[in-house]
């Protein structure tokens, strides 16, 4: 993107998004003392926190992005403000907390429910990174498993469903991943 100074076809909000997530899970790893939540989220956030730095510097218009970025940070200031007003104590804190990183976790787990919709419509598959598409499910099974481990349902809980949305995709693509049947009805 930095390199050929283009942004089309980039999903801006997903990362963004993914930016609050860690920003969420950092804060929810400071609470619950898990430092391997610290470490990985924190990691995120400055890589994804980058990518929308870049983003909004190579884009043309940039009045659009900046706004995305403050809703979110506004939004971002809501949920902690919510948390200073009505979670004094710190089992209470770190539920909220939790419920918050599960909530937003679910929202982007669930985004590949647009991609099999657009399969599904287009009748093909063309287009579809499976490393993407395997690296996300990998993802999901390391955070299942890592979340298994603790007992934690905030953190294993959104993989749960964005396995099956993965597997859904990966059905979707099989079925679809021959010939395009465009303008064709079976």
């Amino acid at each position: 993107m930095y390199k050929t100074k283009d942004t089309k076809n980039v999903p801006y909000l997903f990362f963004l998004i993914n930016t609050v997530i860690s920003l969420i899970a950092v804060y929810y790893g400071l609470v619950v003392s898990n430092s391997t939540l610290i470490l990985v989220n924190g990691v995120g956030t400055i890589l994804w926190g980058l990518y929308v730095f870049v983003y909004v510097a190579v884009s043309r218009s940039k009045s659009w992005p900046v706004a995305q970025v403050l809703m979110l940070a506004l939004l971002l200031l809501g949920h902690l403000l919510y948390l200073k007003l009505f979670t004094p104590y710190p089992p209470a804190l770190a539920s909220t907390l939790g419920f918050f990183l599960f909530v937003w976790s679910v929202v982007v787990l669930l985004t590949p429910i647009l991609d099999i919709v657009q399969i599904a419509r287009e009748r093909s598959a063309e287009g579809t990174s499976i490393p993407l598409l395997l690296g996300g499910t990998l993802c999901c099974l390391a955070w299942l498993a890592y979340g298994y481990l603790l007992n934690d349902f905030f953190v294993y809980a959104p993989n749960i469903l964005g396995l099956g949305v993965n597997f859904a995709k990966f059905v979707a693509m099989g079925v679809y991943s021959g010939a395009k049947f465009k303008g064709k009805t079976l």
